[in-house]
C-alpha cells in the first residue's frame, strides 16, 4: 500500500527579519534540512512579502506563500487562519510562539526557543497589556499545540514549570552552527576586517543584543577592572545592533572612560562574523538567560576560546568546553575573563573543547528529530 503524502506548513514569517535574527536562522536551516530528508511530503512555507523573494531554498517538494501577517496582529488572529485553510494542510508548524491563539482546525506542531520576556520583559513589554499578550499567546500556543519542540532542557523545564504543560508533551530538540563558522587561516583578511572596524589591539568579543537579560553593562564593567587591574591592553568589540532602547551601555562606556577601547560595529552581517570570532582573543557571553544561546558555540567553531555565564542552558549546551563565571557578579566575571587571557594552555585546552563541544550539534539531525515529531502527529490522525 502506498504511503499517504502529506501537506505540512511551516510558518516562516520570522525568517530574514532583525527582530528574530535566531529564530530566521533556526527556520531557514529547519527548512533546508527537513525538504532533502523528506522528499516525500510537500512542504508549504508562509513568508512575509519582503522575504518571499529573497527566500534561499527551492525544492520540488516545497512551496512559497505570501503571508502578510505582522506578529501580535489581529490579522494573525483573523487573517491568518483563512491563509492556512486554503492551503488545505495537514500540519502547521509554528516556528515561534505567534500563532492564531483560538483556531485549531489544523493540528499544530509549535517550537519554544525561551521564555526571556516572562522574566525580563525589558522596555518593549513593560505595559499590562503587552506582558499579558505575550503569556496569553505563549501559553494558548503550547496548549493548542498537539507537540512542542523545546531548543533545549532548561526550556523544556521552563515550559513545563510555568506554563504548566506536561512534560510528555515536549520534545528536545538541538539547534546547530552554520557551516560559516570554522577557522580562517588568512591573516591579511582578518587584518582587514579588524582595520575596517577600528580594532587595533587585541580584542575581547561580544556578540548579541543589549537586552536587560544579555547583561552587556557588567560585561563593560569587567572589562575596565581587567584592563585596570591585570594591565592587560585589550579592546572590547561589541557585534550587534546599538540600541538606543538601552542608554545605560553607552552611558558606562562614557562614565568609565573607555570610548576609544569598547568598539561598537553596528550590525555585522552573517558573512561576515566569522572573521570577527576569528580575530578574538577570547568571546565572553555574559547572559543572564538564554534559550539556546549560538554565540558562544559560533565562536567555538571558529576556534575561539569562550568564557560563558554559569547560568539558564548555558552549562547544557556548552558543556566543559567554556569557563564559566556567575553573571551577576563583576568580580567573578574578570576573575574568568582573565585566567584565560593570562593562560596559553587554558586557552588552548578550551580551543581544543570547543570544536569538539560544536561536533555535537547537527542540522542535519535537526530535521530528522523534528520529522519524528511531525510523524506521530500524523499518525494519530
Amino acid at each position: 500500500m502506498e504511503e499517504k503524502t502529506y501537506r505540512i506548513g511551516i510558518d516562516a514569517r520570522l525568517f530574514g527579519t532583525a527582530q528574530a535574527v535566531g529564530i530566521g536562522q533556526y527556520t531557514e536551516e529547519l527548512i533546508r534540512h527537513l525538504v532533502t530528508n523528506d522528499p516525500d511530503n510537500q512542504y508549504w512555507i508562509f513568508l512575509s512579502p519582503k522575504t518571499l523573494a529573497g527566500f534561499p531554498i527551492y525544492a520540488p517538494n516545497l512551496t512559497k506563500i505570501k503571508a502578510a501577517i505582522p506578529h501580535y496582529s489581529w490579522a494573525e488572529q483573523l487573517n491568518y487562519p483563512q491563509i492556512l485553510q486554503r492551503a488545505n494542510l495537514d500540519l502547521i508548524h509554528y516556528t515561534s510562539f505567534n500563532s492564531p491563539i483560538w483556531w485549531r482546525r489544523i493540528p499544530s506542531v509549535v517550537t519554544i526557543h525561551d521564555l526571556t520576556l516572562w522574566f525580563f520583559a525589558g522596555r518593549t513589554h513593560r505595559s499590562w497589556w503587552r506582558r499579558w499578550s505575550y503569556r496569553l499567546a505563549i501559553t494558548q500556543a503550547c496548549q493548542n499545540a498537539k507537540e512542542i519542540i523545546a531548543i533545549t532542557e532548561a526550556t523544556k523545564r521552563d515550559i513545563v514549570s510555568i506554563l504548566g504543560i506536561n512534560p510528555n508533551k515536549v520534545t528536545v530538540i538541538y539547534e546547530a552552527v552554520a557551516d560559516r563558522y570554522k577557522p580562517i587561516n588568512q591573516p591579511d583578511k582578518l587584518t582587514e576586517f579588524q582595520r575596517k572596524f577600528g580594532i587595533s589591539k587585541p580584542y575581547v568579543l561580544y556578540v548579541g543584543q543589549w537586552r536587560q537579560h544579555k547583561n552587556v553593562v557588567r560585561l563593560i564593567r569587567a572589562f575596565h577592572l581587567l584592563r585596570r587591574r591585570y594591565n592587560l591592553d585589550y579592546q572590547l568589540v561589541l557585534v550587534g545592533k546599538i540600541d538606543q532602547k538601552c542608554p545605560e551601555v553607552l552611558a558606562t562606556i562614557k562614565q568609565l572612560d573607555l570610548k576609544s577601547e569598547v568598539i561598537l560595529t553596528g550590525y555585522v552581517p552573517d558573512a561576515d562574523l566569522p572573521y570577527i570570532y576569528n580575530g578574538a582573543d577570547l568571546f565572553v557571553f555574559p547572559s543572564l538567560y538564554e534559550g539556546f544561546g549560538l554565540p558562544p558555540l559560533e565562536a567555538m567553531a571558529c576556534g575561539t576560546p569562550v568564557v560563558a555565564s554559569r547560568a539558564s542552558c548555558m552549562p547544557e549546551v556548552l558543556g566543559e568546553a567554556a569557563h564559566y563565571f556567575d553573571p551577576d557578579s563583576v568580580e567573578d566575571m574578570v576573575r574568568a575573563m582573565a585566567e584565560v587571557a593570562k593562560n596559553y594552555s587554558l586557552k588552548q585546552q578550551l580551543r581544543a573543547a570547543g570544536f569538539k563541544q560544536v561536533k555535537k550539534y547537527s542540522f542535519d539531525q535537526m530535521a530528522v528529530e523534528t520529522l519524528k515529531v511531525y510523524r506521530r502527529v500524523l499518525d494519530r490522525l
